[in-house]
Order: structure tokens, then C-alpha cells, then sequence
């Protein structure tokens, strides 16, 4: 059985520093004692501007890299989050004959899950991002290279992105909450509820904002292409804003949310596709790992019942295409690939305007502004989906209900549909597709983890 280490979460951003200085990687020691050992040492302290630009760099790729893939059985792929997030909110299924624990223990066949197993490697690659942005706002802030405005561009930038991967980590954890305390990497601060770690994630988001409206007219690194529009300091709060948004209504602070949208790049009759993506390409950049060929006798297959819900005429079924022949495995069939991406180097939307206008519409609902929550869920439904107006009943509880369904098919397979439903506490609505399975709410914490720092 194939096993994550995640003793590598400590050493994680070393290996970043290590290919970016071509120092010897202590990646392959995970047992080393000290994580700022000397091969931080040159950046940690009095780094230089090229330093500071390389680290930057750095965590944009670490970011990338941890939204899809992560180390442990060689497929890298295979351990994406939108994959093991959309099995879970039994959006799709990973049709592999051989590693059928995507369907037998993800689907709750076994009625448990590992906290050793490679599904588990998310967990990896957020906390690698996170350690990545943490090391370059620790080296920015121990220079004399760089001015004061630069710092506070950087640590804007480096605490918008800790806050990210830390979201991601905790919507995989659940109740299980996160570690939101560490300053020292060798003794983390504990595991802190799910409430508290929204806030601490909300708290840092909101320091960031302050930090990133001090930081001048530019960053002193480029970011990269799918991040046009949002390279400065001060454009860069609106994606901020956006993240912030994501984690209110997740707090149910309807209000803040709002607040946060005003500050994003929110606008109701604007384009649905606005905001940074991650973009792809050929050696020695990498491919969209979420890509997948059509008819392959490996796949990930929609889940049957994201066709048969769906309304007639919704073109969001464009993002799945019939097979040629179905694919069986441990009783599951899958008649549909998922046709998200069309190419190997198609974007990654990181979040859009389409899941900010599905924001406001929540707002809008849980607030009582019922007509405002149509006119958004109409922008959806007309724009995204080319259907007709609402025309239900016009109830809190009808609206709830049409938000989670163009929730569902707006932002399908992008890791979200297992966490409305149990924010919604709607679980128990997830379709069961064999007899035994199990809807789980939360993935196990790993196991190193749970022993990391004692």
C-alpha cells in the first residue's frame, strides 16, 4: 500500500529554495533536525533583491503546484484535490482498475479512511505552499535589499497566499480543523476548531488587505500571466477580496461577505470568467495535470446523476462527454469523461467572477433581499447555463435550493460541491451509487502530522 511521508511538509519550501539556488536538497533527508538549516541561510537573512525576486517567483509555482499534485505513488496527478474533493461530493469518479481505493475507500465502500494513504497527499502540497510563502516573507523582512513599501507589498502577498492554502487544508479537514499557529516550524501550535481556524484565516486575509494597501504601485517581482489585472499591490487586494468573501460565507457573515465583494472584482453584469487562472505549458513548464484524454480506459467519470439532474438545455453539461463505451468498476459506471479542460495547457480558473456573483446571490438569500438573490441566480442561469429565468417559488428555502444547483454546475469538479453541502448540512442528500457506501464529512488528519512536534 502506497503511504505519504509528511515529515516532508517541514522541509517542503527547502526543496523549493534548493532548486531555485541549486544547493543540495535536503529534500532527500526528511529526517533532518533543523528546516532553517544552512541551506536557508543564504535568504533568510540579508538576502538579496534577485533572492527576494526568486522566492517570489517561488511561491507562485508553489501555489500551482500545490492545487494539484502531490508527492507519494508517483502519479501525480492522482492525488489532486478537485479529484478527491469531487469524490467525496460524489461529483466524479476515478475509474482506475488498478487503485480502486479512489472508489472503495474515498466512496466509503470500507466505511473508513486512511490517514496514511496517498489520497491523503493534498495535505502535502498546501502545507508546502504555505511553508513557501512563509519563508519568503520571513526572508523580505530580515533584508536590507528591499524598502519598507516593498516589504509590506510582500508581506501582503505572502499572507494572502498562507491564508489560501490554509482554506484549502481546512475545507479538506473539516472539523477536524487546522494548525493555525506556525511560527516555529519544528513545535507547530495545536489543532484549532473549524470555527476558529476560519477566523484565523479570515484575520490574515484581513492583515494582508492593510499590508498590501501600504505596498506601493507595484510589486518588485512579476507575477505570472494568469495573474494580469491582479500584479500589483493594490490590484492584488482584489483577489484578497475575493478569497475573503469565500471564507465569510463559509462563516455565515453575510455582511462581511458583501463588504468583501465590493473590494474584489465582483460585478454582477461583468464577465463570469474575470479573475487569475493558472496557466500551463510544454517543458520545462508542466501540462494541466487535470487534463484527461478522452475514452481512456483509465478516467475520471462524472457522476451519473450530474447528467440526469441537470435541466434540459444547460451547456455547463459541456464540461462531460459521453463515452464511446462505459467504464465499470467495483459495481460504479461511468458513461461520461469529464471534459473540464480541453487541452493539456487549458487554464485553471483559481476563482472567478461566476462563483462571486453565486456569492452575492447567497448573500442576498440568507439576508431576506430575495428579488436581488433572482436577478443574480438569473445572471447564472442565463449566462453560464443559457436557461430561462427562475420561475420557482420565491422562499428562502427554493432559493437555497437553486443556489446549491447552479453552485453545482457552475463550479463543477473545482472542489466545492462537497463543502456546500456541508456547510448546508445536506450530506445525506449526496447520492448513494452502491449499496454501503459511506458519505464522509471529513478527510483524517495524516498521520505524521498527528504526531509532528512532540
Amino acid at each position: 500500500m502506497t503511504r505519504i511521508n509528511n515529515k516532508l511538509s517541514i522541509v517542503a519550501g527547502i526543496a523549493i529554495l534548493c532548486i531555485a539556488f541549486s544547493c543540495k536538497s535536503t529534500i532527500d533527508n526528511p529526517e533532518i533536525n533543523n528546516p532553517n538549516g544552512a541551506e536557508l541561510s543564504t535568504v533568510l537573512k540579508n538576502a538579496t533583491r534577485s533572492q527576494i525576486i526568486q522566492l517570489a517567483t517561488g511561491t507562485f509555482s508553489a501555489m500551482r503546484t500545490g492545487y494539484n499534485t502531490s508527492p507519494g505513488n508517483g502519479t501525480s496527478s492522482y492525488e489532486s484535490y478537485c479529484k478527491v474533493a469531487g469524490t467525496l461530493g460524489r461529483e466524479v469518479y476515478v475509474m482506475n482498475q488498478s487503485e480502486t481505493r479512489w472508489v472503495n475507500e474515498l466512496a466509503g465502500l470500507n466505511g473508513t479512511l486512511d490517514p496514511g494513504a496517498f489520497y491523503n497527499g493534498y495535505y502535502f502540497s498546501f502545507s508546502s505552499a504555505r511553508q513557501t510563502a512563509a519563508i519568503l516573507q520571513q526572508s523580505a523582512m530580515n533584508t536590507g535589499s528591499i524598502n519598507s513599501q516593498e516589504k509590506s507589498g510582500i508581506q501582503g502577498f505572502s499572507n494572502t497566499i498562507i491564508a489560501f492554502e490554509m482554506l484549502h487544508i481546512l475545507n479538506m479537514q473539516g472539523k477536524n480543523g487546522i494548525r493555525t499557529d506556525l511560527t516555529n516550524y519544528l513545535k507547530p501550535g495545536p489543532f484549532v476548531s473549524y470555527d476558529a481556524s476560519l477566523t484565523a484565516i479570515k484575520n490574515l486575509l484581513d492583515t494582508a488587505q492593510e499590508q498590501l494597501k501600504q505596498g506601493g504601485n507595484s510589486f518588485m517581482f512579476n507575477a505570472p500571466p494568469g495573474f494580469a489585472g491582479f500584479d500589483t499591490p493594490l490590484t492584488f487586494i482584489q483577489f484578497n477580496r475575493a478569497i475573503a468573501a469565500r471564507v465569510a460565507i463559509y462563516q455565515q457573515d453575510w455582511q462581511a461577505a458583501l463588504t468583501d465583494l465590493n473590494s474584489s472584482y465582483f460585478k454582477i453584469d461583468g464577465s463570469l470568467s474575470t479573475g487569475p487562472v493558472f496557466n500551463w505549458g510544454v517543458t520545462p513548464d508542466v501540462l494541466n495535470p487535470l487534463y484527461q484524454a478522452l475514452n481512456n480506459s483509465v478516467s475520471v467519470v462524472a457522476n451519473n446523476s450530474f447528467i440526469k439532474d441537470a435541466e434540459p438545455g444547460d451547456m455547463r453539461l459541456n464540461k462531460v462527454t459521453q463515452r464511446s463505451s462505459a467504464l465499470n468498476l467495483v459495481g460504479i459506471t461511468g458513461s461520461y469523461d469529464v471534459s473540464l479542460y480541453p487541452s493539456n495547457r487549458s487554464p485553471v480558473s483559481i476563482i472567478r467572477n461566476e462563483e462571486l456573483v453565486l456569492i452575492y446571490a447567497e448573500c442576498m438569500i440568507q439576508l431576506g433581499q430575495l428579488q436581488n438573490a433572482v436577478q443574480a441566480l438569473n445572471v447564472i442561469r442565463t449566462q453560464a447555463g443559457n436557461l430561462p429565468a427562475y420561475s420557482g417559488l420565491v422562499t428562502k428555502p427554493a432559493l437555497i435550493d437553486e443556489l446549491l444547483k447552479q453552485r453545482r454546475y457552475s463550479l463543477f469538479y473545482e472542489g466545492h460541491r462537497w463543502i456546500d453541502m456541508r456547510r448546508y448540512n445536506r450530506l445525506n442528500q449526496l447520492p448513494i451509487d452502491q449499496t454501503g457506501q459511506t458519505i464522509f464529512d471529513a478527510m483524517p488528519v495524516p498521520l505524521a502530522e498527528v504526531n509532528w512536534g512532540k
